[in-house]
Protein backbone atom coordinates (compact mmCIF):
# COMPACT_ATOMS: atom_id res chain seq x y z
CA UNK A 1 0.00 0.00 0.00
CA UNK A 2 1.48 3.30 -1.07
CA UNK A 3 2.15 6.04 1.44
CA UNK A 4 -0.31 8.93 1.61
CA UNK A 5 0.86 12.15 -0.09
CA UNK A 6 2.81 14.52 2.04
CA UNK A 7 1.53 17.99 2.87
CA UNK A 8 4.05 19.46 0.41
CA UNK A 9 2.77 17.17 -2.36
CA UNK A 10 -0.84 18.12 -1.64
CA UNK A 11 0.10 21.81 -1.74
CA UNK A 12 1.89 21.30 -5.06
CA UNK A 13 -1.12 19.53 -6.59
CA UNK A 14 -3.48 22.25 -5.33
CA UNK A 15 -1.14 24.92 -6.65
CA UNK A 16 -1.06 23.28 -10.08
CA UNK A 17 -4.84 23.04 -10.22
CA UNK A 18 -5.19 26.69 -9.20
CA UNK A 19 -2.62 27.72 -11.82
CA UNK A 20 -4.47 25.87 -14.60
CA UNK A 21 -7.77 27.40 -13.47
CA UNK A 22 -6.26 30.88 -13.52
CA UNK A 23 -4.81 30.24 -17.00
CA UNK A 24 -8.19 29.08 -18.26
CA UNK A 25 -9.85 32.26 -16.97
CA UNK A 26 -7.08 34.37 -18.52
CA UNK A 27 -7.33 32.60 -21.89
CA UNK A 28 -11.12 33.02 -21.99
CA UNK A 29 -10.69 36.72 -21.23
CA UNK A 30 -8.10 37.02 -24.00
CA UNK A 31 -10.38 35.32 -26.52
CA UNK A 32 -13.20 37.73 -25.67
CA UNK A 33 -11.01 40.72 -26.60
CA UNK A 34 -10.43 41.88 -30.17
CA UNK A 35 -7.24 43.80 -29.31
CA UNK A 36 -4.27 41.53 -28.58
CA UNK A 37 -1.19 43.46 -27.46
CA UNK A 38 0.68 42.12 -24.42
CA UNK A 39 0.43 38.33 -24.67
CA UNK A 40 2.90 37.44 -21.92
CA UNK A 41 2.06 33.98 -20.65
CA UNK A 42 -0.80 33.43 -23.12
CA UNK A 43 -0.78 29.90 -24.50
CA UNK A 44 -0.90 29.26 -28.27
CA UNK A 45 -0.40 26.30 -30.58
CA UNK A 46 0.41 26.94 -34.25
CA UNK A 47 -0.61 24.05 -36.49
CA UNK A 48 1.46 23.79 -39.67
CA UNK A 49 4.88 25.26 -40.43
CA UNK A 50 4.13 26.86 -43.78
CA UNK A 51 5.00 30.51 -44.40
CA UNK A 52 1.88 31.74 -42.60
CA UNK A 53 2.52 29.40 -39.66
CA UNK A 54 6.07 30.68 -39.22
CA UNK A 55 4.87 34.30 -39.45
CA UNK A 56 2.10 33.67 -36.91
CA UNK A 57 4.41 31.91 -34.44
CA UNK A 58 7.04 34.65 -34.66
CA UNK A 59 4.48 37.45 -34.20
CA UNK A 60 3.02 35.73 -31.13
CA UNK A 61 6.43 35.04 -29.64
CA UNK A 62 7.44 38.69 -30.12
CA UNK A 63 4.54 39.62 -27.82
CA UNK A 64 5.58 37.23 -25.08
CA UNK A 65 3.22 34.33 -25.82
CA UNK A 66 4.00 30.73 -24.90
CA UNK A 67 4.05 29.17 -28.40
CA UNK A 68 4.33 25.57 -29.56
CA UNK A 69 4.23 24.70 -33.26
CA UNK A 70 3.14 21.29 -34.49
CA UNK A 71 3.62 19.76 -37.93
CA UNK A 72 3.14 16.20 -39.11
CA UNK A 73 6.32 16.39 -41.21
CA UNK A 74 9.68 15.39 -39.67
CA UNK A 75 12.34 17.99 -38.89
CA UNK A 76 14.36 16.90 -41.94
CA UNK A 77 11.54 18.13 -44.21
CA UNK A 78 11.15 21.46 -42.37
CA UNK A 79 14.74 22.75 -42.32
CA UNK A 80 14.00 26.09 -43.98
CA UNK A 81 10.90 26.78 -41.86
CA UNK A 82 12.72 25.93 -38.63
CA UNK A 83 15.58 28.24 -39.60
CA UNK A 84 13.12 31.15 -39.93
CA UNK A 85 11.38 30.38 -36.64
CA UNK A 86 12.01 32.44 -33.48
CA UNK A 87 14.27 30.27 -31.27
CA UNK A 88 11.91 30.79 -28.32
CA UNK A 89 9.19 28.82 -30.12
CA UNK A 90 9.00 25.16 -29.15
CA UNK A 91 8.43 22.61 -31.90
CA UNK A 92 6.71 19.25 -32.26
CA UNK A 93 7.75 17.96 -35.68
CA UNK A 94 6.61 14.58 -36.94
CA UNK A 95 4.36 14.07 -33.92
CA UNK A 96 1.17 15.87 -34.89
CA UNK A 97 -0.91 17.98 -32.54
CA UNK A 98 -1.24 17.26 -28.84
CA UNK A 99 -3.36 19.82 -27.00
CA UNK A 100 -2.28 21.66 -23.89
CA UNK A 101 -5.00 22.91 -21.53
CA UNK A 102 -6.68 26.21 -22.48
CA UNK A 103 -4.52 26.97 -25.51
CA UNK A 104 -5.69 28.90 -28.58
CA UNK A 105 -4.83 27.15 -31.85
CA UNK A 106 -3.73 28.97 -35.02
CA UNK A 107 -4.34 26.67 -37.98
CA UNK A 108 -2.82 26.61 -41.45
CA UNK A 109 -5.11 27.74 -44.32
CA UNK A 110 -4.27 24.49 -46.07
CA UNK A 111 -5.98 22.47 -43.33
CA UNK A 112 -9.55 21.68 -44.37
CA UNK A 113 -12.20 21.96 -41.64
CA UNK A 114 -13.25 18.44 -42.60
CA UNK A 115 -9.80 16.91 -42.09
CA UNK A 116 -9.15 14.67 -39.06
CA UNK A 117 -6.41 17.04 -37.82
CA UNK A 118 -8.70 20.08 -37.89
CA UNK A 119 -11.47 18.22 -36.11
CA UNK A 120 -9.00 17.07 -33.44
CA UNK A 121 -7.71 20.62 -32.96
CA UNK A 122 -11.20 22.07 -32.74
CA UNK A 123 -12.27 19.46 -30.20
CA UNK A 124 -9.23 20.06 -27.98
CA UNK A 125 -8.31 23.74 -28.18
CA UNK A 126 -10.03 26.57 -26.34
CA UNK A 127 -10.53 28.37 -29.68
CA UNK A 128 -9.35 28.10 -33.29
CA UNK A 129 -8.17 31.03 -35.40
CA UNK A 130 -6.39 31.44 -38.73
CA UNK A 131 -3.57 33.79 -39.62
CA UNK A 132 -5.97 36.46 -41.00
CA UNK A 133 -7.89 36.62 -37.72
CA UNK A 134 -4.65 36.62 -35.75
CA UNK A 135 -3.28 39.54 -37.78
CA UNK A 136 -6.49 41.50 -37.26
CA UNK A 137 -6.39 41.11 -33.47
CA UNK A 138 -2.66 41.87 -33.23
CA UNK A 139 -2.94 44.88 -35.53
CA UNK A 140 -5.83 46.35 -33.54
CA UNK A 141 -3.26 47.23 -30.87
CA UNK A 142 -1.73 49.79 -33.28
CA UNK A 143 -2.95 53.36 -33.70
CA UNK A 144 -4.49 53.64 -30.22
CA UNK A 145 -6.49 50.44 -30.57
CA UNK A 146 -7.97 51.31 -33.95
CA UNK A 147 -5.54 49.29 -36.05
CA UNK A 148 -4.95 50.03 -39.73
CA UNK A 149 -7.61 50.31 -42.45
CA UNK A 150 -7.83 46.97 -44.25
CA UNK A 151 -9.12 46.38 -47.77
CA UNK A 152 -9.80 42.65 -48.08
CA UNK A 153 -10.40 41.07 -51.48
CA UNK A 154 -11.89 37.61 -51.79
CA UNK A 155 -13.81 35.48 -54.29
CA UNK A 156 -13.18 32.50 -56.54
CA UNK A 157 -11.14 34.30 -59.17
CA UNK A 158 -9.97 37.82 -59.96
CA UNK A 159 -8.63 38.29 -56.41
CA UNK A 160 -5.00 38.84 -57.34
CA UNK A 161 -5.60 41.28 -60.19
CA UNK A 162 -8.15 43.24 -58.14
CA UNK A 163 -5.78 43.36 -55.17
CA UNK A 164 -2.94 44.68 -57.33
CA UNK A 165 -5.28 47.21 -58.95
CA UNK A 166 -6.47 48.57 -55.60
CA UNK A 167 -2.91 48.79 -54.32
CA UNK A 168 -1.90 50.67 -57.51
CA UNK A 169 -4.84 53.09 -57.29
CA UNK A 170 -4.11 53.90 -53.65
CA UNK A 171 -0.37 54.39 -54.13
CA UNK A 172 -0.98 56.58 -57.18
CA UNK A 173 -3.21 58.76 -54.98
CA UNK A 174 -0.44 59.15 -52.38
CA UNK A 175 -1.49 56.51 -49.86
CA UNK A 176 1.03 54.37 -48.00
CA UNK A 177 0.09 50.73 -48.57
CA UNK A 178 1.11 47.23 -47.55
CA UNK A 179 0.00 44.62 -50.08
CA UNK A 180 0.08 41.18 -48.48
CA UNK A 181 -1.94 38.08 -47.60
CA UNK A 182 -2.62 35.31 -50.08
CA UNK A 183 -0.88 37.36 -52.78
CA UNK A 184 2.60 37.25 -51.22
CA UNK A 185 3.92 37.88 -47.71
CA UNK A 186 1.69 36.58 -44.89
CA UNK A 187 -0.07 39.39 -43.03
CA UNK A 188 1.55 38.44 -39.72
CA UNK A 189 4.98 38.96 -41.29
CA UNK A 190 4.20 42.65 -41.93
CA UNK A 191 2.23 43.42 -38.75
CA UNK A 192 5.22 44.94 -36.92
CA UNK A 193 6.49 47.00 -39.85
CA UNK A 194 3.36 48.97 -40.79
CA UNK A 195 3.59 52.75 -40.92
CA UNK A 196 0.93 54.47 -38.77
CA UNK A 197 -0.85 55.77 -41.90
CA UNK A 198 -0.60 52.54 -43.90
CA UNK A 199 -3.59 50.95 -45.62
CA UNK A 200 -3.39 47.14 -45.70
CA UNK A 201 -4.49 45.70 -49.06
CA UNK A 202 -4.99 41.98 -48.48
CA UNK A 203 -5.94 39.16 -50.80
CA UNK A 204 -7.71 36.64 -48.56
CA UNK A 205 -8.86 33.20 -49.59
CA UNK A 206 -11.99 31.41 -48.52
CA UNK A 207 -9.71 28.95 -46.69
CA UNK A 208 -8.40 31.79 -44.53
CA UNK A 209 -11.83 33.32 -43.91
CA UNK A 210 -13.27 30.09 -42.49
CA UNK A 211 -11.27 30.67 -39.31
CA UNK A 212 -12.25 34.31 -38.74
CA UNK A 213 -14.71 35.48 -36.11
CA UNK A 214 -13.99 39.16 -35.41
CA UNK A 215 -12.23 40.16 -38.66
CA UNK A 216 -13.75 43.40 -39.99
CA UNK A 217 -12.00 45.14 -42.87
CA UNK A 218 -12.73 48.76 -43.72
CA UNK A 219 -13.62 47.60 -47.24
CA UNK A 220 -14.52 44.04 -48.28
CA UNK A 221 -14.52 43.20 -52.00
CA UNK A 222 -16.41 40.09 -53.18
CA UNK A 223 -15.37 39.39 -56.78
CA UNK A 224 -17.48 36.34 -57.74
CA UNK A 225 -18.38 32.75 -56.89
CA UNK A 226 -17.71 29.61 -58.92
CA UNK A 227 -17.55 25.94 -57.97
CA UNK A 228 -13.81 25.78 -57.31
CA UNK A 229 -12.21 24.31 -54.17
CA UNK A 230 -15.49 22.61 -53.27
CA UNK A 231 -13.46 19.53 -52.36
CA UNK A 232 -11.92 21.56 -49.50
CA UNK A 233 -15.45 22.23 -48.21
CA UNK A 234 -16.49 18.58 -48.67
CA UNK A 235 -18.77 19.60 -51.55
CA UNK A 236 -20.78 22.06 -49.41
CA UNK A 237 -21.36 25.08 -51.69
CA UNK A 238 -23.28 26.93 -48.99
CA UNK A 239 -20.30 26.69 -46.62
CA UNK A 240 -18.00 27.83 -49.42
CA UNK A 241 -20.06 30.95 -50.16
CA UNK A 242 -20.68 31.52 -46.46
CA UNK A 243 -16.97 31.72 -45.73
CA UNK A 244 -16.65 34.70 -48.10
CA UNK A 245 -19.88 36.41 -47.06
CA UNK A 246 -19.46 36.13 -43.27
CA UNK A 247 -17.18 39.18 -42.83
CA UNK A 248 -19.67 41.36 -44.74
CA UNK A 249 -22.33 40.60 -42.16
CA UNK A 250 -20.05 41.96 -39.39
CA UNK A 251 -19.48 45.34 -41.05
CA UNK A 252 -21.00 48.50 -39.68
CA UNK A 253 -21.09 52.27 -40.20
CA UNK A 254 -17.98 53.63 -41.91
CA UNK A 255 -17.28 50.30 -43.58
CA UNK A 256 -18.10 49.20 -47.13
CA UNK A 257 -18.78 45.95 -48.94
CA UNK A 258 -18.17 45.93 -52.71
CA UNK A 259 -20.30 43.22 -54.32
CA UNK A 260 -20.39 41.74 -57.81
CA UNK A 261 -23.84 42.85 -58.91
CA UNK A 262 -24.29 40.19 -61.59
CA UNK A 263 -23.28 37.18 -59.46
CA UNK A 264 -26.43 35.33 -58.30
CA UNK A 265 -24.61 33.89 -55.29
CA UNK A 266 -24.12 37.38 -53.84
CA UNK A 267 -27.55 38.77 -54.72
CA UNK A 268 -29.13 37.79 -51.39
CA UNK A 269 -26.23 39.42 -49.57
CA UNK A 270 -26.66 42.64 -51.52
CA UNK A 271 -30.38 42.67 -50.76
CA UNK A 272 -29.77 42.02 -47.04
CA UNK A 273 -27.18 44.77 -46.77
CA UNK A 274 -29.38 47.21 -48.67
CA UNK A 275 -32.20 46.51 -46.22
CA UNK A 276 -29.91 47.40 -43.29
CA UNK A 277 -28.73 50.72 -44.70
CA UNK A 278 -28.10 53.35 -43.43
CA UNK A 279 -27.60 51.58 -40.09
CA UNK A 280 -25.06 49.12 -41.41
CA UNK A 281 -22.24 49.02 -43.93
CA UNK A 282 -22.26 51.00 -47.14
CA UNK A 283 -22.91 48.95 -50.28
CA UNK A 284 -21.22 49.30 -53.67
CA UNK A 285 -22.27 47.20 -56.65
CA UNK A 286 -20.26 46.65 -59.82
CA UNK A 287 -20.99 44.91 -63.11
CA UNK A 288 -19.18 44.95 -66.41
CA UNK A 289 -21.61 42.60 -68.13
CA UNK A 290 -25.22 43.57 -67.69
CA UNK A 291 -27.55 46.50 -68.20
CA UNK A 292 -26.68 49.03 -65.47
CA UNK A 293 -30.38 49.58 -64.84
CA UNK A 294 -30.54 46.00 -63.52
CA UNK A 295 -28.25 46.88 -60.64
CA UNK A 296 -29.99 47.74 -57.39
CA UNK A 297 -30.18 51.48 -56.79
CA UNK A 298 -29.67 51.01 -53.05
CA UNK A 299 -25.90 51.56 -53.06
CA UNK A 300 -23.15 53.14 -55.10
CA UNK A 301 -23.01 51.56 -58.56
CA UNK A 302 -20.19 51.01 -61.04
CA UNK A 303 -20.85 49.68 -64.53
CA UNK A 304 -19.89 49.77 -68.20
CA UNK A 305 -21.73 52.40 -70.24
CA UNK A 306 -20.92 52.82 -73.94
CA UNK A 307 -17.50 51.20 -73.52
CA UNK A 308 -16.49 53.26 -70.49
CA UNK A 309 -16.04 52.39 -66.82
CA UNK A 310 -18.54 54.62 -65.04
CA UNK A 311 -19.80 55.62 -61.63
CA UNK A 312 -23.58 55.78 -61.94
CA UNK A 313 -25.44 58.64 -60.36
CA UNK A 314 -29.14 59.48 -59.98
CA UNK A 315 -31.38 59.04 -63.04
CA UNK A 316 -28.69 56.80 -64.62
CA UNK A 317 -26.28 59.72 -64.91
CA UNK A 318 -22.95 58.10 -65.86
CA UNK A 319 -19.71 59.67 -64.65
CA UNK A 320 -16.87 58.22 -66.81
CA UNK A 321 -13.77 56.93 -65.05
CA UNK A 322 -11.91 55.46 -68.03
CA UNK A 323 -12.53 54.28 -71.57
CA UNK A 324 -12.18 50.50 -71.64
CA UNK A 325 -10.31 50.66 -74.95
CA UNK A 326 -7.62 52.85 -73.36
CA UNK A 327 -6.71 50.60 -70.47
CA UNK A 328 -3.25 49.21 -70.98
CA UNK A 329 -3.21 50.14 -74.66
CA UNK A 330 0.50 50.97 -74.53
CA UNK A 331 1.47 48.13 -72.23
CA UNK A 332 3.25 44.88 -72.97
CA UNK A 333 0.57 43.10 -70.95
CA UNK A 334 -2.71 44.90 -71.60
CA UNK A 335 -5.87 44.47 -69.56
CA UNK A 336 -7.65 42.06 -71.87
CA UNK A 337 -11.08 40.65 -71.23
CA UNK A 338 -14.39 41.57 -69.68
CA UNK A 339 -13.39 39.94 -66.39
CA UNK A 340 -10.62 42.50 -65.96
CA UNK A 341 -13.14 45.27 -66.55
CA UNK A 342 -15.06 43.75 -63.64
CA UNK A 343 -11.87 43.82 -61.60
CA UNK A 344 -11.25 47.46 -62.52
CA UNK A 345 -14.78 48.47 -61.53
CA UNK A 346 -14.44 46.65 -58.20
CA UNK A 347 -11.08 48.35 -57.56
CA UNK A 348 -12.57 51.78 -58.32
CA UNK A 349 -15.40 51.15 -55.87
CA UNK A 350 -12.94 50.13 -53.13
CA UNK A 351 -10.65 53.10 -53.73
CA UNK A 352 -13.52 55.60 -53.69
CA UNK A 353 -14.77 54.06 -50.43
CA UNK A 354 -11.42 55.05 -48.91
CA UNK A 355 -11.67 58.59 -50.21
CA UNK A 356 -9.47 58.48 -53.34
CA UNK A 357 -10.38 61.49 -55.54
CA UNK A 358 -11.98 60.76 -58.91
CA UNK A 359 -9.21 62.61 -60.75
CA UNK A 360 -6.56 60.36 -59.18
CA UNK A 361 -8.56 57.28 -60.13
CA UNK A 362 -8.80 58.30 -63.76
CA UNK A 363 -5.07 58.79 -64.21
CA UNK A 364 -4.12 55.71 -62.17
CA UNK A 365 -6.31 53.38 -64.22
CA UNK A 366 -4.33 54.23 -67.33
CA UNK A 367 -0.97 53.35 -65.77
CA UNK A 368 -1.81 49.92 -64.33
CA UNK A 369 -0.09 46.92 -65.89
CA UNK A 370 -1.10 43.32 -65.41
CA UNK A 371 1.57 41.16 -63.78
CA UNK A 372 3.20 38.22 -65.45
CA UNK A 373 1.40 34.98 -66.30
CA UNK A 374 -2.02 36.63 -66.63
CA UNK A 375 -2.74 36.71 -70.38
CA UNK A 376 0.86 37.74 -70.95
CA UNK A 377 2.14 37.70 -74.56
CA UNK A 378 4.94 35.12 -74.64
CA UNK A 379 6.36 35.75 -78.11
CA UNK A 380 5.73 34.37 -81.57
CA UNK A 381 7.22 31.73 -83.82
CA UNK A 382 6.45 32.64 -87.40
CA UNK A 383 2.76 33.49 -87.58
CA UNK A 384 1.90 31.58 -84.40
CA UNK A 385 1.54 33.73 -81.26
CA UNK A 386 1.83 32.39 -77.70
CA UNK A 387 -0.04 33.68 -74.62
CA UNK A 388 0.83 32.78 -71.02
CA UNK A 389 -2.21 32.61 -68.72
CA UNK A 390 -0.62 30.20 -66.24
CA UNK A 391 -2.36 32.00 -63.34
CA UNK A 392 -5.65 30.43 -64.54
CA UNK A 393 -5.52 27.65 -61.95
CA UNK A 394 -9.22 26.69 -62.09
CA UNK A 395 -11.73 26.06 -64.89
CA UNK A 396 -13.59 29.35 -64.57
CA UNK A 397 -10.41 31.41 -64.75
CA UNK A 398 -9.40 29.44 -67.85
CA UNK A 399 -12.80 30.11 -69.42
CA UNK A 400 -12.13 33.82 -68.99
CA UNK A 401 -8.69 33.34 -70.53
CA UNK A 402 -10.21 31.65 -73.57
CA UNK A 403 -12.86 34.34 -73.98
CA UNK A 404 -10.32 37.13 -73.54
CA UNK A 405 -7.89 35.87 -76.18
CA UNK A 406 -8.41 37.92 -79.35
CA UNK A 407 -8.10 36.08 -82.67
CA UNK A 408 -7.29 37.93 -85.86
CA UNK A 409 -8.77 37.01 -89.22
CA UNK A 410 -7.58 33.56 -90.28
CA UNK A 411 -6.17 32.61 -86.87
CA UNK A 412 -7.04 29.41 -85.02
CA UNK A 413 -6.63 28.67 -81.32
CA UNK A 414 -4.70 25.80 -79.72
CA UNK A 415 -5.22 25.31 -75.98
CA UNK A 416 -2.74 23.88 -73.46
CA UNK A 417 -4.42 22.75 -70.24
CA UNK A 418 -4.12 20.36 -67.34
CA UNK A 419 -2.16 20.05 -64.12
CA UNK A 420 -2.71 18.71 -60.63
CA UNK A 421 -6.01 17.31 -59.44
CA UNK A 422 -8.49 19.39 -57.38
CA UNK A 423 -11.60 17.34 -58.23
CA UNK A 424 -12.87 20.17 -60.41
CA UNK A 425 -15.83 19.78 -62.75
CA UNK A 426 -14.38 20.10 -66.26
CA UNK A 427 -17.65 20.12 -68.20
CA UNK A 428 -17.83 23.93 -68.58
CA UNK A 429 -14.20 24.39 -69.58
CA UNK A 430 -14.50 21.47 -72.01
CA UNK A 431 -17.53 23.08 -73.66
CA UNK A 432 -15.67 26.40 -73.92
CA UNK A 433 -12.59 24.75 -75.45
CA UNK A 434 -14.76 22.82 -77.88
CA UNK A 435 -16.42 26.07 -78.97
CA UNK A 436 -13.26 28.13 -79.39
CA UNK A 437 -10.21 25.93 -79.99
CA UNK A 438 -9.26 23.73 -82.89
CA UNK A 439 -6.86 21.55 -80.87
CA UNK A 440 -6.08 20.78 -77.23
CA UNK A 441 -2.81 19.65 -75.65
CA UNK A 442 -3.01 18.27 -72.12
CA UNK A 443 -0.41 17.83 -69.39
CA UNK A 444 -0.31 16.65 -65.78
CA UNK A 445 -2.40 14.33 -63.64
CA UNK A 446 -5.71 15.71 -64.90
CA UNK A 447 -4.92 15.05 -68.58
CA UNK A 448 -6.93 11.78 -68.88
CA UNK A 449 -10.01 13.24 -67.20
CA UNK A 450 -9.77 16.47 -69.20
CA UNK A 451 -9.46 14.46 -72.41
CA UNK A 452 -12.64 12.54 -71.62
CA UNK A 453 -14.48 15.78 -70.81
CA UNK A 454 -13.41 17.25 -74.15
CA UNK A 455 -14.60 14.13 -75.99
CA UNK A 456 -17.91 14.31 -74.13
CA UNK A 457 -18.20 17.95 -75.28
CA UNK A 458 -17.87 16.88 -78.92
CA UNK A 459 -14.15 17.41 -79.49
CA UNK A 460 -12.64 15.17 -82.16
CA UNK A 461 -10.32 12.54 -80.63
CA UNK A 462 -7.65 13.34 -83.20
CA UNK A 463 -7.58 16.97 -82.01
CA UNK A 464 -6.76 16.06 -78.38
CA UNK A 465 -3.22 15.12 -77.40
CA UNK A 466 -1.84 14.08 -74.02
CA UNK A 467 1.73 15.42 -73.75
CA UNK A 468 4.71 14.35 -71.67
CA UNK A 469 6.01 17.82 -70.83
CA UNK A 470 5.58 21.53 -71.38
CA UNK A 471 8.10 21.63 -74.29
CA UNK A 472 6.27 18.68 -75.87
CA UNK A 473 2.92 20.50 -75.58
CA UNK A 474 4.35 23.75 -76.98
CA UNK A 475 5.95 22.00 -79.96
CA UNK A 476 2.84 19.97 -80.80
CA UNK A 477 0.54 23.00 -80.43
CA UNK A 478 2.77 25.03 -82.75
CA UNK A 479 2.83 22.23 -85.34
CA UNK A 480 -0.97 21.92 -85.24
CA UNK A 481 -1.34 25.60 -86.15
CA UNK A 482 1.66 26.20 -88.40
CA UNK A 483 1.17 23.06 -90.49
CA UNK A 484 3.76 21.09 -92.41
CA UNK A 485 4.89 24.15 -94.38
CA UNK A 486 5.14 26.38 -91.29
CA UNK A 487 2.89 29.05 -92.82
CA UNK A 488 -0.23 28.54 -90.73
CA UNK A 489 -1.23 31.16 -88.19
CA UNK A 490 -2.93 31.12 -84.83
CA UNK A 491 -2.60 31.48 -81.07
CA UNK A 492 -1.34 28.94 -78.54
CA UNK A 493 -2.92 29.71 -75.17
CA UNK A 494 -1.63 28.25 -71.92
CA UNK A 495 -4.64 28.64 -69.61
CA UNK A 496 -4.43 25.38 -67.66
CA UNK A 497 -7.67 25.31 -65.57
CA UNK A 498 -5.69 23.36 -62.94
CA UNK A 499 -3.14 23.92 -60.22
CA UNK A 500 0.51 23.47 -61.12
CA UNK A 501 1.72 21.00 -58.51
CA UNK A 502 3.14 17.66 -59.56
CA UNK A 503 5.04 19.00 -62.58
CA UNK A 504 5.88 22.53 -61.31
CA UNK A 505 6.45 24.24 -57.97
CA UNK A 506 3.84 26.94 -58.67
CA UNK A 507 1.95 28.69 -61.47
CA UNK A 508 4.81 31.20 -61.97
CA UNK A 509 7.35 28.47 -62.67
CA UNK A 510 4.85 26.82 -65.03
CA UNK A 511 4.50 30.07 -66.96
CA UNK A 512 8.25 30.66 -67.06
CA UNK A 513 8.87 27.17 -68.43
CA UNK A 514 6.15 27.77 -71.04
CA UNK A 515 7.94 30.93 -72.14
CA UNK A 516 11.30 29.11 -72.13
CA UNK A 517 9.81 26.40 -74.35
CA UNK A 518 8.53 29.01 -76.82
CA UNK A 519 11.98 30.62 -77.07
CA UNK A 520 13.67 27.23 -77.46
CA UNK A 521 11.25 26.29 -80.23
CA UNK A 522 11.96 29.55 -82.04
CA UNK A 523 15.71 29.00 -81.85
CA UNK A 524 15.40 25.41 -83.07
CA UNK A 525 13.32 26.38 -86.12
CA UNK A 526 15.63 29.27 -86.99
CA UNK A 527 18.64 27.01 -87.47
Amino acid sequence: MSAPPTLAEVDAIAGGVAEEAALLVSQHALWAREVWDDLRGARFAVIGLGVSGVAAANALCARGADVVVADDKPESALTDALRRLDPRVRTRCGQGYTARPAEIAVVSPGLSPHSPTFRRVKASALAVVGEIELFYRLDRAANAGRGHPIVAITGTYGKTTTTLLIDHLLRHAGYTTACAGNIGDPLCSVVDGLAPDAVVVAEVSEFQLVTTSAFRPRVLVLTNVADDHLDWFAGDRTAYIGSMVAPALRLGPGETVVVNGHDPAFQALADALAARMPRGAALSLFSGRRDPSALSAAGERFAMVDGALCLLGPAELALPLADAAELGVDAARPMLGVHNLDNALAACAAALALGVPLAALRSALRTFRLPSHRLEPAGAVGAVRFIDDSKATNPHAAIHGLRATPLQTGERLAWIGGGSEKDSDFSDIAAEVAASASAAFLIGATAPRLRQSLLDAGFEPSAVSVCDSMPDAVAKAYQALAGADGRGQGVVLLSPACASFGMFSNYAQRGELFQDAVRALGRALAR
